[in-house]
């Protein structure tokens, strides 16, 4: 699966949440390698402007709540879509390009949403057990 994958934690235990700024920021930056992403994209996909951004970045802030649920979806469908395609570069083609199962969304799009991501995860369920429609 590659070092990128292999090294990459899963998604947020409500202990890890609680924990404060240190996982907080080394999770957005390995989230954001992982997708080959911007760190300041992966932070606006979050809900963080630019500037809190950087201000959180410079002080060692923590996010909030709706930041690391939003951190937490991407974590996970990447860590998921991964495993389907058994390949991480793959898995991020799929993840950024309109998907027809998902009525012509882009899946990180669609993440945005509790609905969205729902909708992600069963279709990536169904790529995975061979039922594309």
């Amino acid at each position: 699966m590659g070092f990128i994958l292999s090294h990459m934690n899963p998604p947020f235990t409500y202990t890890e949440a609680l924990a404060g700024e240190s996982v907080v920021g080394l999770r957005l930056q390995e989230v954001a390698h992982a997708l080959e992403i911007e760190e300041e994209a992966l932070a606006e996909r979050c809900g963080m402007s630019r500037s809190t951004f950087y201000r959180r970045k410079q002080r060692k802030g923590p996010l909030n709540a709706a930041e690391i649920d939003l951190l937490d979806r991407h974590s996970a469908i990447f860590l998921q879509a991964a495993a389907v395609f058994e390949d991480a570069a793959e898995a991020r083609t799929w993840l950024q390009t309109a998907q027809y199962g998902l009525n012509g969304a882009v899946p990180l799009d669609a993440i945005q949403t509790t609905a969205g991501f729902r909708e992600v995860e069963k279709l990536l369920t169904r790529i995975d057990y061979g039922v594309y429609a």
